[in-house]
């Protein structure tokens, strides 16, 4: 064996130690405890970036969701809106650790509640859509917030709708929260292990 070889050997096997096994991580505070963890793996093959939502306080750290779907969060207040990699159910038998994106809200040290069909049931109801079809399909695109007003874009796949948005001022998104808290049950993802709140949409009969 060579020397070049060897000295590249070394090198890498440096590296590897310094990085934690090729992770590197860095933070960006949200405000109100607020933390996004990004851990980026570094390998042979192509890096890979997980992104995770953290509540700090004092020394305490809570992991709000290991993985999230990279279109950023909103907040207000001690409130956080963001997007999730969450198991699908039934799981796709070829791969049993498939994900989508969920959209959830939070108050730490709570658990998060999974708002998604909440905030598309209302608007397929509101606008005449098949709601059944508008849940199974929605797909959380993008999120924003001006102002008191929280805008949530969704897109429809396999289904011949264009692109949704919604928008609603901060205290109706807390109002569904306290809503599906109150109406829903705890559940554990199958994928993250990371308990949440859910609740089915069922229609205003008066409307």
């Amino acid at each position: 064996m060579n020397w070049k070889l060897i000295c590249h050997l070394l090198l890498a096997t440096l590296c590897v130690s310094l990085s934690g096994c090729g992770t590197i991580p860095s933070y960006e505070s949200l405000g109100g405890g607020y933390v996004e963890a990004t851990y980026t793996r570094t390998s042979w093959e192509q890096p890979a970036t997980r992104f995770e939502l953290q509540y700090k306080k004092g020394l305490r750290k809570i992991v709000i969701w290991p993985s999230m779907y990279p279109v950023g969060e909103i907040a207000k207040d001690d409130m956080v809106v963001f997007v999730a990699n969450k198991a699908y159910e039934p799981p796709y038998p070829g791969d049993p650790r498939a994900t989508r994106p969920r959209l959830f809200a939070v108050k730490a040290p709570e658990s998060p509640v999974d708002i998604t069909d909440e905030i598309v049931g209302r608007w397929a109801q509101s606008s005449g859509k098949d709601i059944s079809k508008a849940l199974k399909a929605a797909w959380i695109i993008r999120l924003r917030t001006q102002g008191n007003d929280a805008t949530f874009s969704f897109e429809f796949a396999g289904v011949d709708w264009p692109e949704m948005g919604t928008t609603l001022d901060w205290n109706k998104v807390s109002e569904i929260m306290r809503d599906v808290k109150e109406h829903g049950v705890v559940r554990k993802d199958r994928v993250w292990g990371t308990s949440y709140i859910e609740k089915e949409f069922k229609p205003d009969v008066q409307k």
